[in-house]
């Protein structure tokens, strides 16, 4: 389990306590300025991050140029304020916008997009001698980014995002113990497609979906899903959840963000969108929407724990409102990785929760 120094019935006022990491990746030209939808997790003591995107010149310019890496780094955690990262690895091609699960000592990592297009690529990555090897397992049966995922026991999901270009209600499972049987597609989940949703696991057998957006179409604007659903793999059902609220009791969309498990049976959400704000920026286009200062675009500053019995807020920091970012845990500490600070700008900072 992770643990938090301020435990569970931490207030919203504890944000003082997260620790601001300095070092970030500059093996490759650009990529010190930040990235976000990278592939993250955490193997023994070392952070490992891969792939992930900005826009290094001319960032707000209407012709800017989303740029995409491949590097594998890693970076040995301790309670030093400095991370020393090294890059260890590439990826077989420039990748970002897929989802990563920590499994087996070793993260696998799922699909994604860069400027070529979509991919339907499953990577194992491991670490052998301090260096990334990565494997291939079976493909997805379509192309997929900007979905969300996590490991149900030892089966390994993935749901919603853009499958084979289209927003999706798709649901995917790979069998970590039968590899051989493939990607089998289990019920969609109920209502609008959702893009960039977030997906956590709870009580061994139930996948948790909240979050995500439907884009514009068919004459119709976009949506944003504020609510949630569970699957239960005993039942084959989905349930329907409520969301989170924020500190004023006011219904919050964690579209953007990124959840972990702390447990089998609790999770954290960290980061996303305004709702408000992204969905008229979607619906309705500004021409001077880029040129606003980071504070007006009010990405979601609370970290989220969510267990049986419903939602909590245990930190709201402006450190951690970031869309796109990621969620790493080693022995050491959960940590907080890149993501946006507002449309097109990165952080190259990362942020570390207190241990209990």
């Amino acid at each position: 389990m992770i643990t938090l120094l301020t435990g569970l019935a931490a207030k919203a006022s504890n944000a003082d306590s997260l620790m601001i990491m300095e070092g970030f990746p500059k093996d490759e030209v650009d990529i010190e300025q930040g990235v976000s939808a990278c592939f993250a997790g955490g193997i023994d003591d070392l952070l490992v991050m891969a792939g992930g995107c900005n826009f290094p010149v001319n960032t707000l310019a209407p012709d800017s140029k989303k740029v995409f890496y491949s590097g594998i780094y890693a970076c040995k955690t301790d309670e030093q304020d400095r991370l020393n990262w090294k890059l260890i690895g590439k990826l077989p091609e420039p990748l970002a916008y897929g989802v990563t699960v920590t499994c087996d000592n070793g993260l696998i990592l799922v699909g994604g997009m860069n400027n070529t297009g979509s991919y339907k690529t499953v990577l194992r990555l491991t670490l052998v001698e301090g260096k990334a090897q990565v494997s291939v397992l079976p493909s997805l049966p379509c192309y997929a980014d900007n979905m969300a995922g996590c490991l149900v026991g030892r089966h390994l999901y993935i749901a919603g995002g853009l499958m084979d270009g289209k927003a999706s209600n798709r649901v995917l499972c790979l069998d970590l113990d039968n590899l051989s049987a493939g990607w089998k597609d289990i019920k969609p989940f109920p209502g609008m497609a959702r893009v960039q949703p977030v997906a956590c696991s709870m009580d061994s057998n139930k996948l948790c979906l909240f979050g995500g957006f439907s884009p514009a179409g068919n004459g119709e604007e976009a949506r944003l899903a504020m609510n949630g659903y569970v699957y239960n793999e005993a039942t084959d059902e989905w349930t329907e959840q409520e969301g989170p609220r924020d500190d004023k009791g006011e219904p919050l969309f964690v579209g953007g963000g990124i959840g972990i498990n702390l447990s089998e049976s609790e999770f954290l959400v960290v980061g996303g969108v305004n709702k408000d704000v992204f969905l008229s920026a979607v619906n309705h286009p500004q021409p001077d929407y880029l040129s606003h200062p980071i504070e007006w675009y009010q990405f979601n500053p609370y970290t989220l724990y969510y267990n049986n019995d419903g939602w909590q807020i245990l930190y709201k920091s402006q450190e951690t409102a970031r869309a796109g970012a990621m969620l790493a845990h080693t022995k050491n500490g959960l940590y907080v990785i890149g993501g946006e600070l507002k449309p097109r700008v990165r952080s190259s900072r990362v942020v570390r929760y207190p241990k209990r």
